[in-house]
Protein backbone atom coordinates (compact mmCIF):
# COMPACT_ATOMS: atom_id res chain seq x y z
CA UNK A 1 0.00 0.00 0.00
CA UNK A 2 3.15 2.48 0.69
CA UNK A 3 4.67 1.52 -2.30
CA UNK A 4 2.10 2.11 -4.43
CA UNK A 5 1.62 5.29 -2.67
CA UNK A 6 4.84 6.26 -3.38
CA UNK A 7 5.22 4.47 -6.93
CA UNK A 8 2.22 7.17 -8.05
CA UNK A 9 4.76 9.76 -9.01
CA UNK A 10 8.75 10.75 -8.75
CA UNK A 11 9.17 11.92 -5.65
CA UNK A 12 7.49 13.02 -2.02
CA UNK A 13 7.56 15.57 0.86
CA UNK A 14 7.18 14.62 4.18
CA UNK A 15 4.23 16.58 4.10
CA UNK A 16 2.98 14.79 1.44
CA UNK A 17 3.96 11.20 3.57
CA UNK A 18 2.33 12.84 6.85
CA UNK A 19 -0.80 13.39 5.05
CA UNK A 20 -1.25 10.18 4.31
CA UNK A 21 -0.18 8.10 6.96
CA UNK A 22 -2.90 10.45 9.33
CA UNK A 23 -5.34 9.46 6.83
CA UNK A 24 -5.12 5.84 6.75
CA UNK A 25 -4.58 6.09 10.80
CA UNK A 26 -0.67 3.97 10.49
CA UNK A 27 1.61 4.80 13.16
CA UNK A 28 4.83 6.98 12.45
CA UNK A 29 6.70 4.56 13.88
CA UNK A 30 5.74 1.49 11.51
CA UNK A 31 5.84 3.55 8.44
CA UNK A 32 9.94 4.33 9.53
CA UNK A 33 10.31 0.94 9.61
CA UNK A 34 8.52 0.36 5.58
CA UNK A 35 10.41 3.39 4.67
CA UNK A 36 13.70 2.01 5.85
CA UNK A 37 12.50 -1.62 4.51
CA UNK A 38 11.49 -0.17 0.79
CA UNK A 39 15.26 1.48 0.61
CA UNK A 40 16.73 -1.78 1.73
CA UNK A 41 15.51 -3.38 -0.94
CA UNK A 42 16.51 -0.22 -3.91
CA UNK A 43 13.27 0.67 -3.88
CA UNK A 44 13.00 4.17 -2.74
CA UNK A 45 15.88 6.76 -1.45
CA UNK A 46 15.39 8.43 1.76
CA UNK A 47 16.56 11.93 1.51
CA UNK A 48 16.49 15.34 2.69
CA UNK A 49 12.62 16.20 3.54
CA UNK A 50 11.30 13.64 1.44
CA UNK A 51 11.63 10.40 -0.67
CA UNK A 52 12.68 9.73 -3.67
CA UNK A 53 11.36 6.55 -5.91
CA UNK A 54 13.94 4.74 -7.53
CA UNK A 55 13.37 3.55 -11.41
CA UNK A 56 12.07 -0.23 -11.51
CA UNK A 57 14.49 -2.63 -12.25
CA UNK A 58 14.98 -6.65 -12.66
CA UNK A 59 14.35 -8.01 -9.22
CA UNK A 60 17.28 -10.52 -10.07
CA UNK A 61 19.96 -7.86 -11.36
CA UNK A 62 18.77 -6.06 -7.90
CA UNK A 63 19.78 -8.87 -5.97
CA UNK A 64 23.29 -10.00 -8.26
CA UNK A 65 24.11 -6.14 -7.98
CA UNK A 66 23.96 -6.33 -4.30
CA UNK A 67 25.43 -9.44 -3.42
CA UNK A 68 28.84 -8.25 -5.67
CA UNK A 69 28.48 -4.84 -3.62
CA UNK A 70 28.61 -6.90 -0.28
CA UNK A 71 31.24 -9.39 -1.35
CA UNK A 72 33.32 -6.44 -2.68
CA UNK A 73 32.88 -4.33 0.59
CA UNK A 74 33.98 -7.28 2.69
CA UNK A 75 36.80 -8.21 0.82
CA UNK A 76 38.39 -4.23 1.15
CA UNK A 77 37.27 -4.57 5.07
CA UNK A 78 39.25 -8.03 5.23
CA UNK A 79 42.45 -6.21 4.25
CA UNK A 80 42.33 -3.90 7.60
CA UNK A 81 42.65 -7.03 10.04
CA UNK A 82 45.60 -8.52 11.27
CA UNK A 83 45.82 -11.36 12.90
CA UNK A 84 45.62 -11.58 16.92
CA UNK A 85 43.01 -8.28 16.29
CA UNK A 86 40.17 -7.61 18.68
CA UNK A 87 37.40 -5.99 17.41
CA UNK A 88 34.10 -5.20 17.69
CA UNK A 89 31.80 -5.38 14.62
CA UNK A 90 28.64 -3.29 15.17
CA UNK A 91 24.87 -3.32 13.66
CA UNK A 92 22.75 -6.12 11.69
CA UNK A 93 21.97 -6.62 8.07
CA UNK A 94 23.53 -8.77 5.22
CA UNK A 95 27.11 -6.19 5.20
CA UNK A 96 27.68 -7.63 9.13
CA UNK A 97 27.03 -11.26 7.88
CA UNK A 98 29.12 -10.83 4.79
CA UNK A 99 31.61 -9.34 6.64
CA UNK A 100 32.10 -12.37 9.24
CA UNK A 101 31.52 -14.66 6.71
CA UNK A 102 34.77 -13.51 4.98
CA UNK A 103 37.15 -13.30 7.66
CA UNK A 104 40.19 -15.20 6.88
CA UNK A 105 42.72 -14.34 9.97
CA UNK A 106 42.58 -15.59 13.37
CA UNK A 107 40.91 -12.87 15.43
CA UNK A 108 38.95 -12.21 18.39
CA UNK A 109 34.62 -10.07 17.86
CA UNK A 110 32.59 -8.74 19.72
CA UNK A 111 29.07 -8.23 18.39
CA UNK A 112 26.17 -6.92 19.28
CA UNK A 113 23.56 -8.78 16.34
CA UNK A 114 22.34 -12.52 16.89
CA UNK A 115 22.38 -13.09 13.81
CA UNK A 116 26.18 -12.28 12.99
CA UNK A 117 27.18 -13.89 16.21
CA UNK A 118 25.65 -17.15 14.95
CA UNK A 119 27.78 -16.99 11.42
CA UNK A 120 31.03 -16.27 13.62
CA UNK A 121 30.73 -19.11 15.82
CA UNK A 122 30.67 -21.52 12.42
CA UNK A 123 33.82 -19.75 11.08
CA UNK A 124 36.77 -21.89 12.57
CA UNK A 125 39.03 -18.83 11.79
CA UNK A 126 37.42 -16.90 14.90
CA UNK A 127 39.67 -17.27 18.16
CA UNK A 128 36.70 -16.12 20.62
CA UNK A 129 32.97 -14.85 19.15
CA UNK A 130 31.67 -13.08 21.72
CA UNK A 131 28.06 -11.86 22.43
CA UNK A 132 27.21 -8.61 24.23
CA UNK A 133 23.91 -6.80 24.98
CA UNK A 134 21.11 -6.30 27.07
CA UNK A 135 17.45 -4.94 25.29
CA UNK A 136 17.19 -7.01 22.00
CA UNK A 137 15.19 -5.86 18.81
CA UNK A 138 13.29 -8.16 17.23
CA UNK A 139 13.14 -7.13 13.77
CA UNK A 140 16.82 -6.49 13.76
CA UNK A 141 18.04 -9.31 15.65
CA UNK A 142 20.50 -7.23 18.08
CA UNK A 143 21.13 -6.01 21.23
CA UNK A 144 21.57 -2.49 21.90
CA UNK A 145 22.45 -0.32 25.41
CA UNK A 146 21.69 -0.88 28.88
CA UNK A 147 23.78 -1.00 31.78
CA UNK A 148 24.86 -4.12 30.91
CA UNK A 149 26.45 -3.21 27.79
CA UNK A 150 27.82 -0.41 29.05
CA UNK A 151 29.86 -2.75 31.93
CA UNK A 152 30.45 -5.23 29.01
CA UNK A 153 32.40 -2.77 27.00
CA UNK A 154 34.47 -2.49 29.70
CA UNK A 155 35.06 -5.78 30.45
CA UNK A 156 36.04 -6.85 26.98
CA UNK A 157 38.45 -4.30 26.10
CA UNK A 158 39.00 -3.67 21.85
CA UNK A 159 40.63 -1.17 20.03
CA UNK A 160 39.64 -1.65 16.26
CA UNK A 161 35.60 -1.29 15.92
CA UNK A 162 33.90 -1.82 12.03
CA UNK A 163 29.82 -0.25 12.25
CA UNK A 164 27.22 -0.62 9.46
CA UNK A 165 25.12 2.17 9.28
CA UNK A 166 21.91 2.67 7.05
CA UNK A 167 22.59 6.10 5.97
CA UNK A 168 25.26 9.01 5.16
CA UNK A 169 24.53 12.28 4.02
CA UNK A 170 25.98 14.92 1.66
CA UNK A 171 28.08 16.21 4.52
CA UNK A 172 29.52 13.42 5.87
CA UNK A 173 26.51 12.59 9.09
CA UNK A 174 26.20 8.86 9.66
CA UNK A 175 22.92 7.75 10.52
CA UNK A 176 21.44 4.73 12.22
CA UNK A 177 17.17 4.29 11.85
CA UNK A 178 17.17 2.95 15.85
CA UNK A 179 17.75 5.62 18.77
CA UNK A 180 19.24 2.85 20.86
CA UNK A 181 21.43 1.20 18.11
CA UNK A 182 22.88 4.83 17.42
CA UNK A 183 23.63 5.37 20.92
CA UNK A 184 25.74 2.37 21.26
CA UNK A 185 27.23 2.89 18.16
CA UNK A 186 28.82 6.18 19.15
CA UNK A 187 29.83 4.63 22.91
CA UNK A 188 31.75 2.14 20.77
CA UNK A 189 32.99 4.80 18.23
CA UNK A 190 34.18 6.92 21.22
CA UNK A 191 36.23 3.77 22.85
CA UNK A 192 37.47 2.18 19.50
CA UNK A 193 41.20 3.52 18.60
CA UNK A 194 40.49 2.46 14.78
CA UNK A 195 37.51 3.53 13.50
CA UNK A 196 35.32 2.21 10.01
CA UNK A 197 32.33 2.54 8.71
CA UNK A 198 30.84 -0.11 6.16
CA UNK A 199 28.24 0.96 3.67
CA UNK A 200 27.34 0.08 0.08
CA UNK A 201 26.29 3.13 -2.24
CA UNK A 202 22.69 3.33 -1.85
CA UNK A 203 23.32 4.65 1.85
CA UNK A 204 25.34 7.83 0.74
CA UNK A 205 23.26 10.62 0.10
CA UNK A 206 20.37 9.83 2.14
CA UNK A 207 18.85 11.19 6.30
CA UNK A 208 18.58 8.86 8.51
CA UNK A 209 16.70 9.65 11.44
CA UNK A 210 19.44 9.05 14.59
CA UNK A 211 22.75 10.80 13.47
CA UNK A 212 25.74 9.62 15.50
CA UNK A 213 29.04 10.77 14.29
CA UNK A 214 30.22 12.62 11.25
CA UNK A 215 32.63 10.73 8.50
CA UNK A 216 35.33 13.23 9.72
CA UNK A 217 35.48 11.40 12.85
CA UNK A 218 36.19 7.72 11.67
CA UNK A 219 39.78 6.89 10.38
CA UNK A 220 38.00 5.43 7.11
CA UNK A 221 34.66 4.21 5.37
CA UNK A 222 34.82 1.03 3.73
CA UNK A 223 32.64 0.74 0.26
CA UNK A 224 31.92 -0.23 -3.28
CA UNK A 225 31.20 3.83 -5.00
CA UNK A 226 30.95 6.51 -3.49
CA UNK A 227 27.62 8.35 -5.31
CA UNK A 228 27.86 11.86 -3.97
CA UNK A 229 29.92 13.54 -0.71
CA UNK A 230 31.47 16.37 -0.21
CA UNK A 231 35.12 16.30 -1.99
CA UNK A 232 36.97 17.64 1.88
CA UNK A 233 35.76 13.86 3.04
CA UNK A 234 36.91 11.60 -0.37
CA UNK A 235 40.25 10.93 1.39
CA UNK A 236 38.39 8.87 3.68
CA UNK A 237 37.34 6.31 1.27
CA UNK A 238 38.41 2.86 1.26
CA UNK A 239 37.88 1.10 -2.24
Amino acid sequence: MLLDFLQAKPSHNMAEINEYVESLKIAYVTVRRDLKGLQNEGLVSLSYGGVKTNEKSDNSTIKHLNRLNLNLKAKLAQKLINQGDVFYLVGAGTTCEEFAKQIKTEVKVITNSWFVYQILLKNSYIIKPILVGDKYREPSGVFFIGSFVEKALEIEPFYKTFVSVTNIDYNGNVYNNNEGESYLEAIILAKAKYKYILADNSKFNSMGYEHFCNIKDVDGIITYRVVEIKPEYLAKVIN
